[in-house]
């Protein structure tokens, strides 16, 4: 007869208490691990004529590196700015299409004035899409605030769906992981208190999504993780938020630091450690405060919608470099480094040069947040052996011995061409030169500039 030493149960009883409040990959309508991007349909990358084939090209771009679905961003219908549903009706019909299993949920923006009939024909229209994300059986729903003054708008919110359909569908209708800003001490980065607010007076929640967005990548890393500990914890959902970059415009001139790739790391690994249920990357295509991660072109190419957000710069760099930690959060393990890339970012103008509060008018200035950025040039390294890295700023030169793996680098950035060269055993396996030079212009309006490189 075997026997079990009390470590042997611990062990156990642990596994079987992760299961359950983790992933319970044992239920098959429980997917294991998710990866979304917030996508704004109000703004399709292609423009408002976006096509079902353009849907789909983006939906491909995001497979590609590992995305795992859309959170479609609504914060209008059919009552007002009908075009919400159409361009929604496309995304579900460009899912199905693709044929890939990509997956997609709708978030209903209340900051818009979206009405309750709205929300659930939303639910309704979409709930037995083949594409539709769905947790026990049932569609998720999202949403961007909708908690209301005094807290009452949200409950009428989480009972609203749940009530009985009119073809007899009765009971819990969806799963519904909002994003619910704290009150009445409203913040964009909840501390412990916050949190606790927001899971005591919903207690219907099914779980919780966090919009970290505004913010650097320290402080959304230690938001995250006390919603983690809370949601997860407490045997419900918890959808944590990964952004690289945040720069809006006009009345939210703000910009925040994320060292390159280093902030998101920090998110990234919150989620993994903390056991987030999924992950939603803040933004896919949000053009007007610069989250972006969606490829719109060549590096060099700036122009989206005509130019209404001004010159654009490609973040693709953020987003190829997302494929190593969405890999290490899908599997559970970092992920093998089996080829050499550099993935680099920078502001392409110092902190003190000003830019344009908005984009359609000549008024300069510097947005808040701009004297805690760094003028520096940031790579993350992965690296399937140790090899030297030189980093050309300007003028300017630093060389970095690194070992093989995954490592974030940084030097300060002097005016010129950004050159990044690595070499291993005396001979160089990747020689690349940034797609835009630093200057004193600040015709970027303090973007970052985010792109790759990879060896062979």
């Amino acid at each position: 007869m075997p026997s079990f030493s009390l470590t042997t149960l611990f062990l156990g009883l642990c596994a079987l208490l992760s299961m359950s409040l983790g992933q319970a990959a044992d239920n098959p309508q429980r997917p294991t691990r998710k990866v979304f991007a917030h996508y704004m349909v109000c703004i399709p990358r292609a423009g408002g004529g976006a096509t079902v084939a353009d849907y789909m090209a983006e939906m491909r771009e995001a497979q590609a590196r590992g995305i795992d679905g859309f959170v479609l961003n609504c914060g209008g219908w059919s009552l007002h700015e009908p075009h919400y549903k159409a361009r929604t009706t496309l995304l579900y019909e460009a899912a199905k299409q693709l044929g890939t299993g990509f997956q997609l949920m709708i978030s209903a923006d209340y900051s818009t004035g979206l009405t309750l009939e709205e929300t659930k024909d939303m639910i309704v229209s979409f709930r037995d899409h083949p594409n539709q994300f769905k947790w026990d059986g049932k569609p998720v729903l999202s949403t961007f605030c909708g908690e209301g003054a005094d807290n009452k708008h949200g409950q009428e919110v989480i009972d609203f769906p749940n009530r009985e359909f009119p073809d007899g569908r009765g009971g819990r209708a969806v799963v519904y992981v909002p994003y619910y800003y704290p009150r009445p001490n409203i913040t964009e980065i909840p501390a412990q208190a916050h949190v606790d607010q927001v899971f005591n007076t919903f207690p219907g929640l099914d779980g919780f999504f966090f919009f970290g967005a505004a913010g650097c990548g320290p402080e959304l890393a230690q938001a995250s993780a006390l919603l983690a500990d809370k949601w997860v914890g407490s045997g419900k959902i918890y959808m944590a938020p990964v952004t690289p970059f945040y720069r809006g415009f006009g009345g939210n001139y703000r910009v925040y630091e994320t060292r390159g790739f280093g902030g998101m790391a920090q998110e990234w690994e919150t989620a993994i450690a903390h056991r987030a249920t999924w992950v939603e990357i803040v933004t896919w295509n949000d053009w007007g405060e610069a989250s972006y991660v969606c490829p719109f072109g060549d590096p060099q190419q700036t122009e989206l919608w005509d130019g209404h957000w001004g010159k654009e710069l490609s973040h693709t760099g953020f987003l190829d470099a997302m494929r190593y930690y969405i890999g290490w959060y899908h599997r559970g393990t970092p992920p093998p480094v089996e080829r050499d890339q550099l993935h680099y970012a920078y502001r392409l103008h110092p902190k003190a040069v000003q830019g344009r509060i908005k984009p359609e008018e000549e008024t300069l200035g510097r947005p808040g947040g701009a004297d805690a950025l760094v003028d520096s040039v940031f790579v993350m390294c992965q690296l399937k052996a140790p090899a030297k890295l030189t980093i050309y700023s300007g003028d300017t030169s630093r060389t970095f011995e690194v070992a093989g793996g995954v490592h974030h680098l940084e030097m300060p950035f002097a005016l010129g061409k950004q050159r990044f060269v690595l070499e291993r055993g005396g001979k160089a396996v990747l020689d690349k030169t940034g797609e835009h030079e630093i200057t004193d212009d600040g015709w970027s309006d303090f973007n970052v500039f985010a792109g790759s490189a990879t060896a062979g």
